[in-house]
């Protein structure tokens, strides 16, 4: 499954509108916000077919997930190009068997939950919230629209002084960091998992900036962000993926790049990959295999991009309050 695809769903009182365009999207809130009554008015076209006091208009076909915990295999094995709601009740949602299922299914989900789904690689971009607006000014007609709640930054300001830079990646990543990051004590986490117990290990180490692949950090970054938030001196940010700044950074000079990268969801297939940040990874590697200067490794980072050329193109994509870090 490829796309943004635009949703409303309305009835006499209610309407929501939104877009769901990643292979998961998870909605967050406090009883009461909606979430739940948008999955009785998809229950209820469901069961009327369409031809109730509910409407729907989707161009795929939405679907809500209702049988028991045994049965989801053989409930989700039928279904293809569609948009298929979890609310929150389900265990299974939460184990490693679902998540391998899903990462190969040719639909995309959406769960109600406030639990992480630790075995889910979603994006912290697709978390949302429910909000009631007053957009269309109908007052018999209660608008409810999706918010995203995180950004990709949470950047520190005046940070010349000695800090500590803290990476997901413990690879190719890492190794473009620790080279040019000289203003930076620079440490790896070696994975997302792990970002939150190696920030509290560091917490009395003074400043720290903690970089971590945005498109797959989403179970952790309400934890992440809560203690940055408690320790004050710590800055955040989180890009789609380190081969996403190589890619907006122009380092390729492929014209083509900048259109993939601005509706990466016109190009990636839910069944081929699991998570944004793969499809990047997938897409430098084909991008620079038959040039041996650029061909781009996750394990070992070539030469070509920590030229000064290329470093001070990868530079521009980092935002301006951390960019002094870097050479």
């Amino acid at each position: 499954m490829k796309g943004k695809h635009h949703i409303t769903v309305e009835s006499s009182n209610l309407k929501y509108e939104f877009e769901i365009k990643r292979n998961f999207t998870v909605i967050l809130g406090e009883s009461a916000t909606g979430k739940t009554t948008l999955i009785d008015l998809l229950n209820e076209i469901r069961r009327r077919g369409g031809n109730g006091a509910v409407r729907i208009q989707s161009d795929v076909p939405c679907s809500v997930y209702l049988a028991g915990e045994d049965n989801w295999k053989y409930e989700l094995a039928g279904l293809s190009g569609t948009i298929v709601f979890f609310d929150e009740d389900y265990r299974f949602i939460f184990t490693k068997e679902f998540a391998e299922f899903a990462a190969k299914a040719d639909n995309y989900f959406v769960f109600i939950t406030r639990k992480p789904l630790k075995n889910l690689p979603y994006s912290i971009n697709e978390i949302y919230g429910i909000r009631t607006t007053g957009k269309y000014h109908f007052p018999e007609q209660a608008y409810h629209e999706f918010y995203p709640i995180y950004d990709n930054e949470l950047c520190l300001n005046n940070i010349d002084a000695k800090l500590l830079l803290l990476v997901e990646d413990k690879d190719s990543g890492y190794e473009f960091y620790k080279s040019v990051a000289q203003k930076a004590d620079v440490r790896s986490a070696e994975g997302n998992s792990s970002i939150l117990p190696k920030m509290i290990e560091s917490s009395l180490d003074g400043k720290m900036l903690v970089v971590a692949d945005g498109a797959a950090f989403g179970a952790y970054i309400d934890a992440v962000i809560k203690f940055a938030e408690m320790k004050g001196n710590v800055g955040l940010y989180f890009p789609e993926s380190f081969e996403w700044i190589i890619l907006k950074s122009g380092v390729l000079g492929n014209n083509d790049i900048q259109s993939i990268l601005d509706s990466p969801e016109e190009y990636i297939d839910s069944q081929k990959y699991v998570s944004w940040e793969r499809f990047f990874t997938a897409l430098l590697i084909e991008r620079t295999k038959n040039d041996k200067y650029m061909r781009y490794s996750k394990t070992k980072l070539p030469e070509y991009y920590l030229t000064p050329g290329s470093v001070e193109k990868i530079r521009n994509v980092i935002p301006e309050e951390i960019r002094n870090l870097f050479l």
